[in-house]
């Protein structure tokens, strides 16, 4: 077993002592080509915010990368003692009796029939409209994401909470996206005033205070070719 984790070891400090000189010379490229983009004085707004979040992506995809990396590399250092405490600690389910969590106990755990009645509602209209509008489908496995409840340093109760405070966020994602391609189909106009935390189609929206152009970029932005699946 020690040897098998030594192995790993070896391969993950190679692959992440690799990693970073890629990832910085894609992103250094990309930089590149906004600088030489900025030069051209009759570039268009909307060119640069397609390429700032090209940009923006590249950034995340390559933080994420690393991250995966380092936590697997993190998590095979863990000494033994900490994983005995975490194997003693997982028996115990701790429930903390606290008038504030009694109270609130139907309010929250009530939530699970209208998010699973939300769930089923949504992937309906997700399943058949897309496929009358020709929207490319959101891929789930993309937004509902679940791995806190396998951490041994987490009891039992505590688990079933973590597994369905992921479930209820990963929905909202999913239906954000979800809202976001059906909003950029039917109604891609930007706001008057700016919008914080938007969805990841709102950058491409257009600005609505040019009437005579405003069917043709309507048009273009119903050409969805540029959301490509990812690679699992």
């Amino acid at each position: 077993m020690k040897k098998k984790i030594k192995i790993t070891k070896r391969i993950l400090k190679k692959d992440i002592a690799n990693k970073p000189y890629s990832m910085i010379q894609q992103l250094n490229d990309q930089l590149k080509k906004i600088q030489q983009r900025i030069a051209d004085n009759h570039i268009d707004i909307s060119v640069l915010e397609n390429l700032s979040t090209e940009t923006k992506k590249a950034f995340d995809e390559a933080v994420n990368t690393l991250m995966v990396k380092r936590n697997l590399l993190k998590k095979i250092n863990i000494r033994r003692e900490y994983l005995k405490l975490w194997k003693r600690h997982g028996k115990q389910i701790v429930i903390p009796i606290n008038w504030r969590y009694i109270l609130s106990a139907p309010f929250i755990y009530g939530m699970v029939a209208p998010a699973i009645i939300w769930n089923i509602g949504l992937e309906i209209y997700h399943r058949i409209c897309f496929h009358l509008y020709g929207i490319p489908l959101v891929n789930p496995k993309e937004y509902f994401v679940y791995d806190r409840q396998l951490l041994a340093c987490l009891n039992r109760w505590e688990k079933i909470n973590c597994y369905y405070c992921s479930y209820v966020n990963n929905l909202i994602r999913y239906s954000a996206e979800i809202s976001g391609r059906t909003e950029r189909y039917w109604c891609p106009i930007k706001y008057a005033r700016r919008v914080e935390n938007s969805h990841s189609q709102y950058d491409k929206f257009f600005e609505g205070e040019d009437p005579k152009h405003l069917h043709k970029k309507w048009k273009k932005l119903r050409d969805f070719s540029d959301i490509t699946p990812k690679k699992s």
